[in-house]
């Protein structure tokens, strides 16, 4: 049985995160839902695996995802973002407020809500003690917009 790319290298990433196979085997089971492959099959992976082959085929996944994310993106905010920053507007409520609180439901329902909860609370955990970031400076267009 021949396996995908993304088991693969999924399999190459746990292990140079210094798993062992049998874990790497299992945790292949329950995330592809597949028979993993043998131990013998992962070292050979592992063996002929040139880093530079990787990159160059995770950036060539990446290019043809993006142009199938661009257009998900392009319709989600004009049938949902405009919409709901108009309401805002109409309403007198704080239209940046309801743009984030727009952004962080597709990142949460990516995700799903434990591991949002959880990654938001890394992120200010690891933010503790650190100076604030002041916001981004607006940058305008040519015909100044």
């Amino acid at each position: 049985m021949g396996f995908n790319f993304e088991v693969k290298l999924f399999a190459l990433s746990r292990r140079s995160e210094g798993k062992g196979w049998g874990e790497i085997r299992r945790a292949i089971k329950e995330r592809f839902n597949v028979d993993p492959p043998t131990v013998r099959s992962l070292q050979k992976w592992e063996k002929e695996t040139d880093r530079g082959v990787l990159d160059h085929a995770l950036k060539e996944k990446a290019k043809k995802e993006a142009e199938a994310i661009k257009r998900q993106a392009l319709t989600s905010v004009a049938e949902d973002l405009l919409p709901r920053l108009w309401k805002a507007r109409d309403a007198g409520d704080d239209i940046e407020y309801e743009g984030w609180r727009w952004f962080l439901s597709i990142v949460e329902s990516t995700l799903g809500s434990e591991k949002f909860k959880r990654f938001l609370e890394r992120y200010k955990t690891e933010g503790k003690g650190k100076p604030d970031v002041p916001p981004a400076a607006v940058v305008s267009t040519k015909d100044g917009s």
